[in-house]
């Protein structure tokens, strides 16, 4: 039995110094320390397996210290464990301060600047840089002037410095904190004769506590836009708070243009004959006060005969010049009363203007027609050639100024139309203006219906309706007293996409969240949002349309949006 248990042991050890040379050392030395255990029952293998152990120290060590690594059986693994436990400590709090120590973003409005900050790491004592786009409120452009003051106000404690500009609307500057706390940045700048400021909240962390709370990351979902301050300061662009406020109940109509009463003049004939055209009579043509547009030929016509009224108006004008002149001679001697007088003035003065009306006018036996004023011909009434009788039209004569629109709404608008105190007016390239900003005002609200079509009129005149002419079609938003408050924003902050309606909600300056809204009453220029918006929250009034066209030029970034 003896002999049989030095042979396996004999046999083990070779087995083992031969494994030791291989790479399979983890399954065999686990083994091979196994069997000495189970089998080293008398001093003599317990002796020999101590030498074999002896014999393979070092793999056997290096093998140990691998297993201890790979599978923790002893304390030494136990505490190489926990070693590599605390490095990987240390990586995670490098992480983590790498992660602390990321800038902070701000943005701050005051009544004419936004500030878009990038700040480093606020601990007192240490330096930290701040970089500011600064953005004009009143046209959304980059500030141009050449620096910009920051103060750093802790606890009664204020530091202050200077922030340069690196290209219009981005200043940057290093500053350290002279002290840790709650406090606030201000931002001063000089903008023509006016001083602006605005300011921010910032916490900056005691001296050696180098923790601080970071500001919660971006979003980067499907619907998050990324549009650089840089990009932004280029198109028209802004961006509101929204507030509830009112909007009034509106009627919406559809109205014809045409021009206004006084700004149409019609031509007629001063006597019977044939009229003739001048080379100048065309619809739509241009014309010029006392420029001739007809002429009259009354040829052996005796009535109305325009030789025959001259000749008379000539007799009549001599007359009453005779006349007037003699009792003016008697009134002077107390001849005449001074009523006789009067009556012979003004005969002749009547008499003068139909004589030298007709003297400008008539040439050669022809009665010549002009132009009363400068503007255009909109309509011909009669063909050339065609005989015509004395105050028959003949033109149509407009000029440029003040339109009249025209619409009818129904008569179950009536309780509205009764409380009507402003018009909006939308055009068809989509603009709308109020009343007051076209110089209009309501000339006439119907109260009864006409021609039995169950419809009201209302009338519109407009002053200074740009880019509109007479024929065209226009949309009233015939505004009624308010309604109470409600969620409202300018209808440019709409963007459309296959019949449904978003806005783009800012997060920060430079991202933006595409979100769908529910309308509700518009007036034209604003809509009131029933859904998708609350209040406080601020969306993009202008450029929506630019927003929508980055959102589908590609996929974002999820580092965009960052200021460097």
């Amino acid at each position: 039995m003896k002999n049989i248990l030095i042979y396996i042991t004999i046999l083990s050890t070779a087995l083992f110094l031969t494994n030791c040379g291989g790479h399979n050392h983890d399954a065999h030395n686990h083994e091979h320390a196994h069997e000495a255990h189970e089998h080293s029952h008398d001093a003599h293998n317990h002796e020999d397996a101590h030498e074999a152990h002896g014999h393979n120290h070092d793999a056997h060590n290096h093998e140990h210290a691998h297993e201890e690594h790979e599978h923790n059986h002893d304390a030494h693994n136990h505490k190489h464990a926990h070693e590599a436990h605390g490095h990987n400590h240390d990586a995670h709090n490098h992480e983590h301060s790498a992660e602390s120590s990321e800038p902070l973003m701000f943005t701050a409005y005051g009544d004419s600047l936004e500030i878009f900050a990038e700040i480093g790491k606020l601990h007192a004592g240490e330096e930290s840089f701040i970089l500011a786009h600064i953005t004009k409120l009143s046209n959304y452009k980059p500030l141009d002037v050449p620096e910009v003051q920051f103060t750093l106000n802790i606890a009664g404690s204020s530091t202050q410095f200077t922030a340069k500009k690196d290209k219009p609307g981005i200043y940057r500057c290093h500053f350290t904190p002279a002290k840790g706390g709650k406090g606030e940045f201000v931002c001063k700048a000089q903008i023509g004769e006016k001083a602006t400021a605005v300011s921010f909240p910032v916490n900056v962390c005691e001296a050696g506590h180098h923790h601080h709370e970071a500001e919660a990351g971006h979003e980067h979902g499907s619907n998050m836009v990324s549009f650089p301050k840089e990009q932004s300061w280029k198109i028209d662009f802004a961006t509101e708070e929204v507030m509830p406020r009112t909007i009034n109940s509106v009627v919406k109509g559809v109205a014809t243009v045409s021009n206004a009463p006084e700004n149409i003049t019609t031509l007629v004939a001063a006597t019977n004959g044939k009229v003739h055209y001048t080379s100048t009579v065309a619809a739509g043509s241009e014309v010029k006060a006392g420029s001739t547009l007809f002429v009259l030929e009354t040829g052996d016509v005796t009535d109305g005969n325009a030789a025959i009224k001259y000749a008379e108006a000539e007799s009549h004008y001599n007359f009453a010049k005779a006349e007037y002149e003699r009792k003016a001679v008697l009134e002077k001697k107390r001849i005449v009363s001074l009523s006789d007088f009067q009556a012979a003035e003004a005969e002749y003065l009547r008499a003068k203007a139909v004589f030298e009306n007709l003297s400008k006018n008539f040439k050669g036996g022809k009665m010549l027609l002009k132009s009363p004023v400068t503007g255009y011909i909109s309509d011909i009434a009669v063909a050339s050639g065609d005989y015509v009788a004395e105050g028959t039209p003949l033109a149509t004569l407009q000029r440029d100024g003040a339109l009249q629109l025209f619409c009818e709404v129904p008569v179950r608008h009536a309780a509205a139309l009764r409380n009507l105190n402003d018009i909006n007016i939308e055009l068809n390239d989509g603009t709308c203006y109020s009343l007051a900003e076209v110089g209009g005002r309501i000339t006439g609200v119907g109260r009864a219906i006409q021609n039995d079509c169950n419809m009201l009129p209302v009338t519109v005149i407009a002053k200074n309706l740009k880019g509109v002419v007479p024929g065209n079609i226009v949309n009233l938003y015939l505004i009624a007293p308010e309604k109470g408050e409600n969620i409202v924003v300018p209808r440019t902050a709409l963007v459309e996409e296959m019949g449904r309606f978003f806005v783009f909600v800012q997060h920060t300056p430079v991202m933006f969240e595409k979100r769908p809204v529910t309308l509700g009453t518009s007036d034209g220029k604003s809509v009131q949002l029933l859904t998708g918006v609350k209040a406080g929250e601020r969306v993009v009034t202008k450029g929506a349309v630019s927003l929508k066209l980055s959102q589908g030029a590609g996929a974002l970034d999820p580092h965009a949006g960052h200021v460097h």
